[in-house]
């Protein structure tokens, strides 16, 4: 376990806990994000249990996490910090062909998902978009998970029948990948109002925040693709 402290720049950067298994990934991504003064790397785990652990004690604004460690996964740590850490999200890092394992990674709670080739900078913008209340998924693995949805079929019984009409346009509107800014100016509302629709649809969907969300929308044919 390494812990380290906050690096300078902006008075309050944002705090960030590594889970990766492998060393010389955790130390890449470190140097990559600690280039920039507004990313602290507080904190490296090497499996999905240390990384609960850190969260816990160290309380970061957010986790990158492995998908695929030895011991506790990413998906088992993502399900035990929706559980213990509600309030930090978490961003999956993934590779190609792990298709279903990023379902479950969903289900699990995951905020946000990002390939491992990604750029320094995308890395960073979606760490700022995910710490913000957004979720994060790109075109390529929106495709992937639709494919694995696409076998899993509809609800029975559709829940978002619950949701008023209101309700139903920013359901749609996450399903589209709308941040809470384009929405707000989409259905001339305010951000915050935004804010109280997101929690009311994802108590009644009773999904655990943003993603999961889109992802219902999308499965119910909520929205065109």
């Amino acid at each position: 376990m390494r812990v380290m402290s906050g690096v300078g720049g902006r008075s309050k950067p944002i705090r960030l806990v590594i889970a990766d298994d492998h060393a010389v990934v955790r130390q890449a991504l470190r140097l990559m994000l600690e280039m920039d003064d507004d990313m602290s790397v507080v904190g490296e785990a090497v499996d999905g249990a240390e990384a609960v652990s850190l969260t816990q004690g160290l309380k970061p604004d957010l986790v990158l996490m492995d998908i695929r460690m030895e011991g506790m996964d990413g998906v088992e740590a993502t399900r035990r910090l929706r559980q213990v850490a509600p309030n930090v999200p978490v961003l999956v890092l993934t590779g190609f062909g792990e298709d279903q394992i990023l379902l479950k990674a969903v289900e699990a709670g995951a905020c946000g998902f990002l390939l491992k080739d990604s750029t320094a900078e995308e890395l960073k913008e979606a760490i700022t978009r995910v710490v913000n209340g957004e979720s994060l998924v790109t075109p390529s693995l929106l495709r992937k998970l639709l494919d694995e949805l696409a076998h899993r079929g509809k609800a029975t019984q559709p829940i978002h029948e619950l949701l008023t009409p209101r309700e139903m346009e920013v359901l749609r509107a996450i399903g589209r990948g709308m941040s809470n800014g384009e929405i707000a100016r989409e259905l001339v509302i305010s951000q915050k109002t935004v804010k109280t629709h997101l929690g009311k649809i994802f108590s009644k969907l009773q999904v655990d925040g943003r993603a999961q969300a889109m992802l219902y929308a999308i499965r119910e044919g909520l929205v065109e693709m």
